[in-house]
């Protein structure tokens, strides 16, 4: 069951973004994961996202953008040059809103995703499952780096997971918040495909080896 590794740049200094870049690559990551954080919808404000097309244009790895903020439509501006962008449906008052904005983000030709923080009932985004190229599950609570892993979004995974196989869809499951390599073969073996770490790969000794760490890992 391949997966792949998505970086968080909460870790890091914007200024090393292009030089940390290659060395994760050449590591084995796949994605620079970006939080976009505006204060209101979390508390934390960081990552100004008009610095999103300069790390577009330096970057080795292909940018993945988790928009936590309360109008995420107005941000697509400054996200042109991302491969994907994710949008929490907690912002939006109706289906119908949350819908809306996912579309503006795949008529830019860019996957779109919405997200679910941890304690949001996962039936909230069952019906938007059919449109989007990915559903990313909070495991710990928005907002900031650090946390604990929480059991609970593996419910949610398998839940998204299963209804994947049944209806034929071929949405990702990306799960985000306090991975590390005792629970990343967790969160793989209940239908994750995309894993985000942060501070567990940035503060490791090596990146290789702790990035293997969150890849599926065969019983050979």
């Amino acid at each position: 069951m391949e997966n792949r590794v998505a970086i968080s740049t909460l870790p890091f200094k914007f200024e090393e973004l292009q030089e940390k870049s290659r060395i994760l690559k050449e590591a084995g990551t796949d994605f620079l994961h970006c939080d976009i954080m505006d204060g209101k919808f979390v508390k934390n404000s960081t990552f100004m996202p008009d610095k999103l097309e300069k790390l577009a244009a330096t970057s080795e790895l292909p940018l993945d953008v988790h928009l936590m903020v309360v109008e995420p439509t107005k941000y697509l501006k400054f996200c042109k040059m991302a491969h994907s962008i994710s949008i929490h449906c907690e912002v939006f008052k109706t289906l119908t809103e949350c819908r809306t904005a996912i579309e503006s983000i795949k008529n830019l030709g860019i996957k779109a995703g919405v997200a679910i923080d941890l304690h949001t009932p996962a039936k909230n985004v069952i019906q938007l499952l059919q449109i989007v190229d990915l559903v990313l599950v909070m495991s710990v609570k928005a907002g900031s780096g650090g946390q604990k892993f929480d059991a609970l979004a593996l419910e949610k995974i398998k839940l998204y997971d299963s209804i994947r196989e049944e209806k034929s869809l071929n949405f990702e499951i990306e799960v985000d918040g306090g991975i590390n390599g005792d629970n990343a073969q967790k969160c793989i073996q209940v239908g994750a495909n995309i894993l985000v770490s942060g501070s567990y790969v940035a503060n490791s000794a090596n990146f290789a080896t702790s990035i293997n760490s969150l890849k599926y890992q065969t019983d050979d």
